[in-house]
């Protein structure tokens, strides 16, 4: 079955607006007809309903001769002749008329008579009268209540109407095909594997907030993409070395003083970038989030480090209750506290409080620090600072720490301290 309404734009412009058209002339007519015309005929029908009141009055009223005169002089015909006379009686065609005799002859007495007849483009109505004992035709032209239209003119002023709506669809589609058409071909750019520059946002507002949202998502994909180039590029650079300190070790284990524990550090290594690595490429945690008590978790972190050889001074203060994901905010001040001992090594630090609704942590250490240029950089991807890469590291433990912040509401600031070192804050908001 063949479906009438359109697939395209333009064809569904057209119907709707073509529909919106006729639906508002017919009730333009209906309006017209209701309150305008409909009045206006019975009002026409009980003046004329009065007038025929009179006449009829008038001629009871007359002596016989006069009346014989005044009926010759208003096309009066008695009975008896009118059965000789060629007249077919016909049921009014329309709406108006049928209206207009109808009203009328509710309004005359009982016992009148109302005929009508049509010849021709000729319109009239005969009302049968009662003077004396003889009954009399009296003959009333009828004025057409509507103009004559053959079938072309009607249907030339369908095509006039039916060419309105569809100029204004051509004009509102104009406007639109246009954007969507650059939205089309950017898309398809997209699918051939190739960015596309960035749509032109020119246009409706509707249509230019779609190209604003579809240049976003571009730039996140172009963004996502060269993440994953770099960060399939940054696997393969940093399990280079420890992998090859594993094969050594396991080819020639008598160039080590313990081969077998020296081989566990390496696979640990590996194991450890690969986890970070793997952390990173976490686009969203289903974790969910729950009240905790965060200074009772940096004091568990902490005694670890303690038991491992690196003691944190705990400088914390009481926080209000705050709700987070316990495992990320763990691994995020693990990655915090890891780099810290890394690469600050002294004068390690937390220290807690709160902060324009936010609670702040903040790990501190007393170590060589960063050069001012880099500290904006350091939470990008695969970024590290000059003295960082003869230690080895990913690059990503900043970059995860601040995605898992802004999961949370809150952010990641680097600053330089004062006495030396570096210090990152971590900004999560209260309950």
């Amino acid at each position: 079955m063949m479906k009438i309404w359109p697939r395209s734009l333009l064809g569904r412009n057209v119907m709707l607006l073509i529909s919106l058209v006729l639906a508002s002339q017919v009730c333009a007519f209906l309006v017209f007809l209701m309150f305008i015309q409909r009045p206006r005929v019975d009002n026409a029908a009980s003046l004329v309903a009065s007038q025929i009141v009179l006449v009829d009055r008038l001629i009871s009223a007359l002596p016989q001769a006069q009346r014989q005169t005044t009926l010759v002089k208003m096309h009066g015909v008695s009975d008896a002749d009118m059965a000789s006379l060629p007249i077919h009686w016909q049921h009014p065609n329309g709406y108006i008329m049928r209206r207009f005799i109808s009203r009328m002859v509710a309004q005359l007495p009982p016992g009148v008579e109302v005929r009508w007849e049509e010849e021709g483009h000729e319109q009239r109505f005969w009302v049968r009268l009662r003077a004396a004992d003889t009954y009399y035709w009296i003959m009333l032209p009828a004025v057409p209540a509507e103009g004559h239209l053959d079938t072309w003119t009607v249907i030339s002023l369908l095509f006039i109407l039916a060419a309105f709506p569809i100029l204004g669809a051509y004009l509102i589609h104009r406007r639109i095909e246009g954007p969507l058409r650059r939205l089309a071909r950017a898309a398809a750019s997209v699918e051939n594997g190739t960015w596309p520059d960035p749509v032109s946002v020119e246009g409706p507002l509707e249509l230019a907030t779609v190209a604003v949202a579809f240049n976003r998502m571009m730039a996140a994909l172009a963004e996502t993409e060269a993440t994953r180039a770099e960060m399939l590029a940054g696997i393969s650079h940093d399990i280079r070395t420890p992998l090859t300190k594993l094969r050594m070790a396991i080819a020639a284990p008598e160039t080590f003083d313990a081969p077998i524990a020296t081989a566990e550090r390496f696979i640990e290594e590996i194991d450890l970038i690969v986890q970070q690595f793997i952390d990173f490429a976490r686009g969203s945690d289903s974790e969910v989030a729950a009240p905790g008590d965060l200074n009772a978790l940096i004091e568990q972190l902490a005694g670890d480090y303690a038991g491992l050889g690196h003691p944190f001074e705990l400088m914390l203060e009481p926080l209000p209750p705050i709700s987070f994901r316990p495992v990320s905010i763990q691994r995020v001040l693990m990655n915090l506290m890891q780099n810290a001992v890394i690469y600050g090594r002294i004068g390690l630090r937390v220290r807690t409080w709160t902060d324009a609704g936010f609670a702040v942590v903040s790990v501190e250490d007393g170590g060589p620090g960063v050069a001012p240029a880099l500290l904006p950089l350091m939470k990008q991807p695969f970024r590290r600072g000059s003295h960082v890469n003869q230690k080895g590291g990913t690059g990503l433990g900043l970059a995860i720490a601040d995605r898992i912040a802004r999961q949370h509401g809150g952010r990641l600031d680097l600053r330089l301290r004062h006495e030396g070192g570096m210090a990152v804050d971590l900004r999560l908001p209260c309950a």
